[in-house]
């Protein structure tokens, strides 16, 4: 091989790893400005309503559509009840009452519970409305209370349920649900 040629192989083999140093340094910049900007971002996690295992809230964000939502699935558990479907309505209310007001609530939906049995009802709740004041954690569900015997619906009336959360360990959990009197 002549000195010419092995000139080239070396001037090609250093300008290879010069390129190879070039692309390592421009991929670990890229990994730590990845890792910097990773480390800014604020985590925010977004639960399903519907399939709510603990109420808990990401950095103590309660945001009002959550609540809201809390508050929906409160009321349905509690006013969307047959014989059938007891068991299910208590166990959410069980999974979405705080810790402290959970025999009182167990106890009211239980004594409503064994009522629809006991008379072999079914009652369905449509919300017309929800107002919320998110500095009490308090909702207030406005809507229509429907009564069924099997098929036939025998009553219809106005509901207004106002439900109060409160924060317990970093979760927004039911504390009270009572009925407002309305004027019909």
């Amino acid at each position: 091989m002549s000195p010419d040629q092995q000139a080239r192989q070396l001037r090609a083999a250093r300008g290879m790893r010069n390129l190879f140093i070039l692309i390592s340094l421009v991929q670990l910049a890229a990994i730590v400005m990845l890792v910097g900007s990773y480390s800014q971002i604020q985590r925010t996690t977004i639960l399903v309503p519907s399939r709510i295992s603990d109420g808990m809230v990401a950095a103590g964000a309660v945001d009002s559509r959550y609540v809201e939502s809390l508050a929906l699935d409160a009321v349905y558990a509690f006013y969307n009840v047959s014989p059938e479907t007891a068991a299910y309505g208590r166990r959410v209310i069980e999974r979405l009452s705080s810790v402290r007001d959970r025999p009182r609530l167990l106890d009211s939906f239980d004594a409503v519970a064994e009522d629809i049995r006991e008379r072999r009802i079914t009652t369905t709740f449509f919300p017309d409305r929800l107002d919320h004041d998110m500095n009490s954690l308090r909702i207030v569900v406005t809507g229509n209370l429907a009564t069924f015997i099997e098929t036939q619906r025998v009553t219809q009336e106005e509901r207004v349920i106002t439900l109060i959360f409160v924060e317990e360990a970093s979760s927004v959990r039911l504390a009270s649900m009572t009925v407002e009197e309305t004027s019909s």
